[in-house]
């Protein structure tokens, strides 16, 4: 497997969009029961998968963004941690990906940022999901949907002291570019401790872009873009489809996608992933206008 770290600046990257709609899509209820069935259907898992690296991503992301044990412990499955690793792992690489990153999602504890106590067993609920991937080859770490500044201090904090990986860092931003209400400038300077700093949102291009641009300027690390895809009505795909706005979902199409990866690689991304109620034609889309190409920053 190839060293990721070596292609930072370089070429642009395309990750995997999440499973758990695929599978929404077979009748199964991943919120309730998406744990289970990644220990329990791992070869339904693996070939959700499979159509992803069809698609043309670069990167597979594991299906393990509830691996922190507070997570876990909500759906009673307290320590299996490490045995959802391993599956997540072995479907992974059985579908031979050119890299793989271990997603992990917000842990989910209340966070006092003035408490030591509180602070240290964040960064504890962390720094154990990543030791849960011990003895595996993989690439990268990515720390999703990290819910506040002091969230993302903790979850990299406690990263760094599991794994000596590359680390990926992402927060989530509303409708108008902002991190719970606030410009992202606070969050960008603590998520530069990370080696790749993220944004993800459901937003039009513009505001996405808008968001990245202004990272660029606050940090030099790569840049990752994450599109919150919602799926459209076949009345969206229709309007759409004759070149009508979609007010609340402008992304209709796997073709608007395709634009979107041309905008957020021109205002500084270099890793892309469509996510939310995406299906491997959005990663496909993304994959298809940046292949070949080198990121601009």
């Amino acid at each position: 497997m190839a060293d990721i770290e070596i292609r930072f600046h370089k070429d642009m990257l395309v990750l995997s969009a999440p499973v758990d709609y695929a599978l929404e899509r077979q009748g199964l209820d991943m919120a309730a029961d998406g744990e289970f069935i990644s220990l329990m259907e791992p070869e339904t898992v693996r070939d959700a998968m499979k159509m992803e690296i069809m698609a043309g991503a670069q990167c597979l992301v594991t299906n393990t963004e509830g691996i922190c044990e507070a997570r876990l412990a909500h759906k009673r499955m307290e320590g299996r941690a490490a045995e959802l690793a391993t599956t997540a792992l072995s479907c992974v690489q059985e579908c031979k990906p050119q890299h793989i990153v271990c997603e992990i999602g917000s842990c989910g504890l209340p966070l006092d940022a003035t408490s030591e106590a509180s602070r240290a067993q964040s960064i504890g609920q962390y720094e154990r999901a990543v030791r849960a991937f011990d003895g595996f080859d993989y690439d990268a770490v990515l720390l999703n949907g990290l819910r506040s500044v002091a969230d993302i201090r903790c979850a990299i904090e406690g990263a760094r002291g599991a794994t000596d990986r590359p680390v990926f860092a992402s927060i989530d931003l509303d409708g108008e570019g902002l991190f719970k209400g606030d410009a992202i400038d606070a969050a960008v300077d603590v998520l530069s401790a990370a080696d790749v700093v993220g944004v993800s949102s459901a937003s039009d291009v513009e505001t996405i872009s808008s968001a990245l641009r202004r990272m660029a300027a606050l940090t030099d690390k790569p840049l990752l873009a994450q599109i919150r895809i919602k799926a459209a009505t076949q009345a969206e795909k229709r309007r759409a489809m004759l070149g009508a706005p979609i007010p609340g979902n402008p992304y209709a199409l796997a073709d608007n996608l395709a634009d979107a990866a041309i905008a957020l690689r021109a205002a500084g991304a270099q890793f892309l992933r469509a996510c939310g109620q995406a299906t491997p034609a959005c990663t496909g889309a993304l994959a298809v206008a940046v292949s070949g190409a080198d990121c601009i920053r």
